[in-house]
């Protein structure tokens, strides 16, 4: 039987993130290590993160160093520079520019004058008006892979749709069912490293030898228990659902997320569709045996 993974159970793991980051502000701590003090698989932790707190990581980590220099501002009369360094600036005109943005004044006058911070306040994060959950069977699939920015994805369709339309039986104009599959988040994975697979269903009677030589590899799209987000609009936009589904509603839902790629179903083309009105299905499996080790 499932065990319930509470909001509770989700902000003391983020509780022992923020610990962490914060007993060792003073040297930079790697986004794997602090997503397995959360027990969570990397690319669903900092969704989880911002979901729970209203901050990024980044912007967690950013905020302590800079509340951290204000006191030193106002309460040891150190220099700015030496405080700026002190934060991880490699300069003082890039330090002003972060302090300026936290608290509305350069450090100088903040240190000279005492006043009271002015921050931008932590936006919240809204899930998603409806989540449906529901199982999916396995679904076998041939895939072709992406790496880089997301422009790239489009050539790995081209590769799969060459190779697919010229299997034997498959006409043209048959409708395909088009699945991506998104292993990486672009907030922890550099722009240059990130993966995308493009699939569609293995057509019946695939001879597997065909597989050998060519760009498209087979590949399983796992059955279970998914948690399922409707995105309306252009794919640019897909990371705010994702934020919305992952980071604030599965805090809430009793579920814990399972360690493995999203899989998004297009619904219908760019080819034909306008950006706004394209529709498109995020799954997130549910982690059936609670809360990933």
């Amino acid at each position: 039987m499932r065990r319930t993974t509470t909001r509770d159970e989700y902000e003391r793991r983020i509780l022992r993130v923020q610990r962490r980051i914060e007993e060792g502000l003073g040297e930079p701590v790697p986004p794997a290590e602090l997503a397995r003090v959360a027990g969570m698989a990397l690319h669903h932790f900092h969704r989880v993160f911002r979901g729970v707190t209203g901050e990024s990581v980044m912007q967690y980590t950013r905020r302590l160093h800079l509340e951290r220099a204000a006191r030193q501002l106002y309460t040891g009369g150190r220099p700015v520079l030496e405080v700026a360094l002190d934060a991880g600036y490699a300069s003082h005109e890039a330090f002003t520019r972060a302090f300026v943005d936290t608290f509305g004044v350069p450090p100088s006058r903040f240190r000279d004058a005492g006043l009271p911070q002015a921050r931008r306040p932590c936006a919240p994060v809204a899930p998603p008006a409806r989540v449906e959950v529901r199982d999916e069977p396995a679904l076998a699939v041939l895939s072709a892979r992406a790496v880089g920015t997301y422009s790239e994805v489009g050539a790995a369709w081209d590769r799969l749709f060459a190779w697919y339309l010229a299997l034997p039986g498959i006409a043209p104009t048959d409708a395909v069912p088009m699945y991506g599959l998104v292993p990486d988040d672009p907030q922890v994975t550099e722009e240059a490293r990130l993966r995308y697979d493009a699939c569609v269903p293995v057509p019946p009677g695939l001879d597997p030898a065909r597989l050998a030589d060519g760009p498209v590899t087979a590949r399983t799209i796992p059955a279970g228990r998914y948690a399922v987000v409707l995105h309306h609009g252009p794919y640019e936009t897909l990371a705010e659902s994702y934020l919305a589904l992952i980071g604030a509603w599965f805090p809430s839902s009793g579920y814990a997320l399972a360690a493995e790629p999203v899989v998004e179903r297009y619904l219908n083309s760019p080819q034909s569709t306008a950006p706004a009105d394209l529709r498109t299905e995020i799954r997130v499996r549910i982690e059936e045996r609670g809360w990933m080790s």
